[in-house]
């Protein structure tokens, strides 16, 4: 027997998202009407196993127009210094799709790049829009999926033309309301044929947690790479530590396309996020590297998904787990491959260190495979630093805290490696903020 509907829905589309085309007004009516009509996800229903569906639902009290943290624009300003070096192509600020700002983006469009607001992409480019947007991230997805189809107010439209290579990282800086706040985070990124894009996904922001309400954060992000496209794809979560965070990913990549995907997670109280790739032609290939540092209470639950529709595909994926504190972690991985991609190959790694007593980590490798002519595997660790390592360093006169800090930069290093230059020093300095105190 189900499990009965929220007392919770979203009600009648307010006038402000009213607008725009009927296409798109349709879908944003179906996704209202999917997230109302549908459950809650029941707990111990696969995805939801250990973690609360209810803690993403909003309350209808929840307003989505307020200030935003104190220190947004400490990090816009890093952010400009670095597009002022030559590090980025371009900056875009995204306040809850209430206020997005553009910063250095001239040169892209006399490249015919586009970068843009997705309402003012609807209104220049409504076929390219209406042909992909809500393709990948829609109410079938899931309930939370239909509810940032249903409220989302504004977002975030790249497009790059065949044949165009953007040399630098565009960066977007999406950032959080304080508290009491709920936002929508979107976008809808098309790479061309044979074209390149580097893009860093950044959700910061959130309530100061000083003892008022949390915020809310519901992203959504899709992405096409059309044949022989190249497209890295990096995400940064370092929201507030009494922020409640849900972010959907999915990617689509054609013949001989090639996406690298890049999670990193530091920040909110409860995050949930979903990164998916189909591998839609021979020859794609999908690279996925994730990192996530827990501490304190924080709770991360993590899905992937590398759905090989197409043969001769190969997807990789190495995910990298640190707790301390009392700290959890959920990991679930799939990889699909349907019963005629044949030729496919397949790699999935989970590996969670535990710092200390009171962590818990959790990790599901999954494999669906209808057919034969395949080459995977998958491989799962759990547990604390080798002593035996710790004794090592410390007869070399390292002391303890030393030596743990060594480690943990040994195991985090691979993926460090593949963050883009501008923020490298960032990532490692959240990551030494965090072995702190050990």
């Amino acid at each position: 027997m189900s499990e009965a509907k929220h007392d919770i829905i979203i009600p009648d589309i307010i006038p402000e998202l009213e607008r725009g085309p009927l296409w798109l007004r349709q879908k944003r009516r179906f996704s209202r009407e999917a997230y109302n009509d549908a459950p809650i996800p029941p707990r111990g229903l696969h995805l939801w196993r250990y973690t609360d569906p209810a803690a993403f639902v909003v309350d209808r009290t929840t307003s989505s127009d307020t200030a935003y943290h104190d220190n947004y624009d400490v990090i816009e300003k890093v952010e400009l210094h670095n597009l002022s070096e030559g590090h980025l192509s371009g900056l875009v600020s995204d306040f809850g799709g209430r206020e997005i700002r553009f910063h250095g983006f001239d040169r892209l469009r006399d490249q015919g790049i586009v970068v843009t607001t997705l309402s003012e992409a609807v209104e220049r480019y409504p076929g390219l829009v209406e042909r992909y947007l809500y393709e990948l991230v829609n109410a079938g997805v899931g309930k939370f999926e239909a509810m940032n189809g249903a409220l989302w107010n504004d977002g975030i439209f790249i497009h790059v033309p065949d044949g165009e290579v953007i040399e630098k990282p565009i960066h977007l800086l999406r950032e959080a309301g304080s508290s009491d706040s709920a936002q929508f985070p979107r976008a809808l990124v098309v790479v061309g044929q044979n074209a390149q894009l580097t893009l860093i996904d950044e959700y910061g922001g959130g309530a100061a947690g000083n003892g008022s309400g949390g915020s809310y954060s519901n992203g959504a992000v899709e992405m096409f790479g059309l044949p022989d496209s190249r497209t890295r794809y990096v995400m940064l979560q370092r929201q507030s530590s009494v922020t409640t965070s849900y972010l959907t990913h999915r990617a689509r990549i054609d013949r001989g396309a090639n996406m690298l995907t890049i999670a990193l997670s530091f920040g909110g109280a409860v995050t949930k996020q979903n990164f998916g790739v189909t591998l839609n032609g021979p020859g794609a290939e999908s690279n996925m590297y994730g990192l996530l540092f827990g501490s304190g209470n924080q709770h991360f639950d993590n899905h992937t998904i590398h759905h090989h529709a197409s043969g001769q595909t190969r997807s990789d994926i190495d995910f990298k787990v640190v707790l301390r504190d009392r700290a959890v972690s959920a990991y679930t991985g799939l990889i699909r491959i349907d019963r005629m991609a044949k030729s496919c190959e397949a790699y999935q790694e989970n590996r969670n260190l535990l710092l200390n007593l009171g962590t818990r980590a959790e990790t599901i490798p999954e494999l669906e495979i209808l057919n034969e002519d395949v080459m995977c595997s998958h491989g799962a660790t759990i547990g604390p630093i080798d002593p035996m390592m710790v004794f090592y360093l410390q007869a070399r006169g390292i002391r303890h805290q030393e030596a743990v800090r060594m480690i943990v930069s040994g195991f985090v290093s691979d993926t460090l490696r593949q963050v883009p230059r501008d923020l490298q020093e960032r990532i490692t300095g959240f990551v030494t903020q965090r072995l702190e105190h050990i």
